[in-house]
């Protein structure tokens, strides 16, 4: 009986040794996937970074050409005001 008993101890202590492996070894790849999960987090923020420059630097160069564009039709808009007055007033000289 107590070779039974020990023939049965060895397998349970064979079946927790295999456990404890198994277990070890699940821990070490949800640490490798945790590990990969953060980079490509990394990755991604830096991406969502990198697309909120570019669009931010994109409306600001729209809003650069919008008033560039405005600043012209103003000088333009000047521009005909003073020729329409340097004609009105024959005395005056015209600067150009």
């Amino acid at each position: 009986m107590t070779d039974q008993v020990m023939m049965e101890l060895a397998k349970m202590q064979t079946k927790i040794r295999s456990y404890e492996q198994d277990q070890k070894k699940h821990i070490e790849q949800l640490h490798e996937r945790d590990k990969e999960i953060n980079e490509l987090r990394a990755k991604l923020d830096s991406i969502d970074l990198k697309e909120k420059m570019i669009a931010k630097n994109q409306s600001y160069l729209e809003l650069q050409a919008l008033k560039d564009k405005e600043q012209i039709k103003e000088n333009n808009k000047l521009k005909e005001g003073n020729n329409a007055e340097t004609k009105s007033k024959p005395g005056r000289k015209s600067d150009k």
